[in-house]
């Protein structure tokens, strides 16, 4: 009867180690998963570009209020090296 015990015991124990291991796999990729809220001083054209549309309509709007998309991207592609606000500020 002693031995069922250890049995069901050890597999306790293995399912909870297993449990654990896969979780502390699971959360650095939950840590690398969440995007990174920048200033708008800090972003280069380069990654405003690479940016969906959404995301970019979203800067412009909020930074500017009425920013056209339009003709910020076509100076974004000019120099994408530059900064958005830098860009922002020769509007």
């Amino acid at each position: 009867m002693q031995a069922v015990g250890n049995m069901v015991a050890a597999g306790i124990i293995g399912s909870v180690t297993v449990g654990m291991v896969l979780g502390g796999l699971l959360a650095p990729a939950q840590l690398c998963a969440e995007p990174k809220k920048r200033q708008v001083d800090e972003i280069t054209c380069e990654e405003f570009l690479a940016l969906d549309p959404d995301g970019q309509q979203r800067i412009a709007y909020g930074v500017d209020g009425h920013q056209p998309v339009g003709a910020l991207l076509e100076e974004c592609k000019a120099a994408p090296r530059d900064t958005l606000w830098q860009k922002l500020k020769e509007q």
